[in-house]
């Protein structure tokens, strides 16, 4: 440092008389290497410093070097003498000093937390951070620099240690902002201070809209109950409730609260997750729904089952009967009598045919088939003027599960009937076919009707499970089902509707690759 009477230092004269020494002699002292400088407080408190402590010359030879930067850069008092700071550095640092480093320490007379990489005598290397600062004398001349040398090990260590924390927080909040549910973060009050995309999604606010607003403001009036004073208490708290759209209809949602404590106790917010459940919601219901449809049918193939003993045995009374009337008259009750019960047996015959379906595919006469299920319907369609008619003749077999098919079927009659309640046509045909998207050969299947058609937003939504258009009297499953059945066997489904008068009607056609 410049020595300055005002700040209380000596000056080079002054020090001179007090020592005995000329300034010629002290002149000369401090151009020559200092290395193990005489011990004195200065000297002492150089050397404990718990940083390395350096001084160049202008040329930056050493002048002198404490133990800690001796200690850091592997070398011993001796080895310094003649050595220039560079001689210590790798070669990029050796660039960066002679180019940047000096070039601007003489400029601005300072420099801190510069770094210097140092190359030790066994080829390892040490970043270390470099404050800098120029000493002058009395003119104000440069004499020498010197230098604080830190390693930088540590800090590095430390910075990188940080940058990679960064980096995770920054990956974990992206993936919260992405996450298809709702993640929020509500204050101590059950306010909201942020929330993400699932929420959005789920709610239907941005997330500016969303701040600020209250945990019980998105849900149903009474759904969460005690849920705050519980959280406040420290206890999660997950329910399954519904939730509130901005649009005002409700959403069934699964919901996870967490409180967030912070020693000794103190309650800083809360967070909750919510996962919109309504689809998981609609499968239950579905799958309900299925498992009623199956007990009905198991009870309908009972039911078939039990009455074909007692079937047998009126069949057999009427065909006694009928050889012993004599009467005209009583003789065609009696036939027709004949007539129904074997129409009843046929019908009981198929029901059993639709529970007991093999487990493995088989050849299915197509013609058969159709002929089977609209016996089934044959007294409904007759009541309603339906004409129902069947060509599938040139079909040849198709290799599939029998009562699955027959299952479609009798779906797609259903909803032709359902649509011609005041009479019209129905046909179901099946020829050789080629499918132009896939390039396949194989069956196509139609089941066409004349009734009142489908306008574009039914068709859109026809094959969602829960969608029907027979008011309380439809579950909604038909088609959905359906579809899933044909898929099962390797086909596919299309559907043509109109709704024009005069024009009116549906085609629905099923594909099967050979």
């Amino acid at each position: 440092m410049r020595n300055d009477r005002r700040d209380g230092t000596l000056s080079t004269h002054e020090r001179s008389e007090r020592s005995g020494q000329s300034s010629a002699e002290l002149s000369a002292r401090e151009t020559l290497p200092i290395i193990g400088l005489d011990s004195s407080f200065a000297a002492n408190a150089l050397e404990s410093l718990p940083s390395g402590f350096v001084v160049i010359a202008e040329n930056g030879t050493f002048l002198h070097a404490n133990e800690k930067f001796l200690a850091m850069v592997g070398r011993d008092r001796g080895e310094l003498t003649g050595l220039n700071l560079d001689d210590l550095l790798t070669r990029g640092s050796v660039i960066f000093y002679e180019t940047q480093f000096l070039p601007s320490l003489r400029l601005r007379g300072s420099l801190d937390e510069i770094v210097l990489t140092i190359r030790r005598p066994d080829g390892s290397q040490v970043p270390a951070f470099v404050n800098a600062a120029v000493h002058t004398d009395e003119s104000s001349k440069l004499t020498r620099f010197h230098l604080s040398v830190f390693g930088a090990g540590q800090r590095r260590l430390y910075e990188s240690e940080l940058l990679r924390a960064r980096r995770e927080f920054e990956e974990v909040a992206e993936i919260v902002r992405r996450s298809a549910d709702g993640i929020i973060r509500l204050s101590t009050r059950g306010q909201v201070e942020s929330w993400n995309n699932g929420a959005e999604q789920i709610f239907g606010y941005t997330a500016v809209e969303g701040k600020g607003r209250t945990l019980q403001s998105l849900f149903i009036p009474d759904a969460m109950g005690d849920t705050e004073e519980r959280l406040r208490r420290g206890e999660e708290v997950h329910r399954e409730t519904l939730a509130l759209h901005r649009s005002g209809r409700s959403i069934d949602v699964s919901v996870s609260l967490t409180p967030h404590m912070e020693a000794p106790g103190t309650l800083v917010g809360f967070s909750a997750i919510i996962r919109d459940t309504t689809d998981r919601k609609r499968a239950e219901k579905a799958l309900l729904q299925s498992e009623k449809l199956a007990s009905a049918g198991r009870l309908a193939s009972s039911i078939a089952h039990e009455i074909n003993n007692p079937l047998e045995s009126v069949t057999n009374l009427l065909y006694i009967l009928s050889s012993r009337v004599a009467d005209p008259e009583t003789l065609q009750y009696v036939m027709t009598a004949q007539e129904e019960l074997a129409r009843v047996s046929h019908i009981a015959t198929h029901t059993l045919r639709f529970h007991k379906q093999s487990s493995n595919r088989t050849e299915v006469d197509l013609q058969a088939l159709a002929d089977s299920v609209l016996s089934l319907y044959r007294g409904r369609l007759q009541n309603s003027g339906i004409v129902a008619t069947t060509d599938c003749q040139t079909s040849p077999p198709l290799l599939c599960f029998e009562g699955e098919l027959r299952q479609v079927l009798v779906n797609l009659v259903a909803n032709a009937y359902d649509a011609m309640r005041h009479g019209g046509k129905l046909v179901i045909r099946a020829h050789r076919s080629r499918n132009r998207k896939i390039g396949s050969e194989g069956v196509r299947l139609l089941v066409a009707d004349n009734g009142t058609g489908m306008d574009s937003d039914v068709q859109g939504q026809l094959f969602e499970p829960f969608f029907s258009t027979k008011g309380i009297g439809g579950t909604g499953l038909g088609l959905w089902i359906t579809k899933d059945l044909i898929a099962k066997s390797g086909g596919t489904i299309a559907v043509r509707s109109t709704t024009r008068p005069g024009r009116s009607g549906t085609v629905i056609s099923l594909f099967f690759s050979n």
